[in-house]
């Protein structure tokens, strides 16, 4: 029952995915609008364990220095709410795994009952034949197995990963220990295709260079996202049809 349910919810959300892809036939996918990323769905505020508050000097009026500054002369860089910083994205990562697992294992177990209570005499038919001892009388055997498992696999992992682009992102948050967590999206539509690039993570502030611009191995929890909607998307993709089965299917 459960699995005729999930065939259909399956369809009727394929269905309608299908029928939005068939409503924009012969028109060019469109652009995000730009807003707020605090208020995108789905967003969440970032939590962090945190040192100890320490209260820090009171600033004087009179005074250009700002406490807590690292440096005089570099203090024109981001660190409030709503400025903007440049991620510097230079990957180039190589991942190999090979493993060749083997697995043997032999189970025999076997238990027979001898004596029940004197029953075993008493009924001479209480068990089949095959249990019975050569005078006659009952051995019950009552549990007899075996297992003799065997498995051997082979799997190999290999994949590359060239990424090379520059993307501005917004601060949208700075954590009480002064990090600043960064939002950053980028569309670009190319004929039929739109392009999205995504990134978020936490920065340092002593990690901006004096133009702004840090380097994407300086973020911690960097999480971003390369993809894209339209003609070249929809046909790297499988059919609907097929991803239902993929999802429903035991084998």
């Amino acid at each position: 029952m459960i699995n005729y349910l999930t065939l259909l919810l399956a369809i009727f959300v394929s269905g309608c995915n299908l029928a939005e892809q068939l409503s924009s036939i012969g028109e060019r996918p469109q652009l995000s609008e730009i807003q707020d990323p605090t208020r995108i769905r789905g967003y969440q505020p970032i939590s962090m364990p945190m040192p100890t508050p320490v209260e820090g000097k009171r600033h004087k009026s009179a005074s250009l220095w700002q406490a807590g500054a690292q440096g005089f002369f570099k203090d024109q860089r981001a660190g409030k709410v709503g400025d903007i910083i440049t991620v510097n994205v230079v990957i180039d990562q190589q991942e190999s795994i090979e493993m060749t697992p083997t697995l043997k294992r032999t189970v025999s177990s076997n238990s027979t009952v001898s004596n029940l209570m004197g029953l075993e005499r008493k009924i001479p038919n209480l068990f089949p034949k095959s249990q019975r001892n050569s005078d006659g009388t009952n051995n019950p055997s009552w549990f007899s197995a075996s297992n003799s498992p065997d498995l051997k696999g082979s799997a190999k992992y290999d994949v590359k990963d060239k990424m090379k682009f520059k993307i501005a992102t917004t601060v949208t948050q700075i954590l009480p220990n002064g990090n600043m967590v960064i939002d950053g999206r980028q569309e670009l539509r190319v004929v039929n295709e739109v392009r999205e690039v995504l990134l978020r993570g936490i920065i340092r502030r002593e990690d901006i260079s004096a133009t702004n611009i840090v380097n994407w191995d300086k973020i911690s929890e960097l999480r971003i996202s390369y993809g894209g909607r339209g003609d070249l998307s929809d046909l790297q993709s499988f059919p609907w049809g097929h991803q239902v089965m993929n999802k429903i299917s035991p084998f």
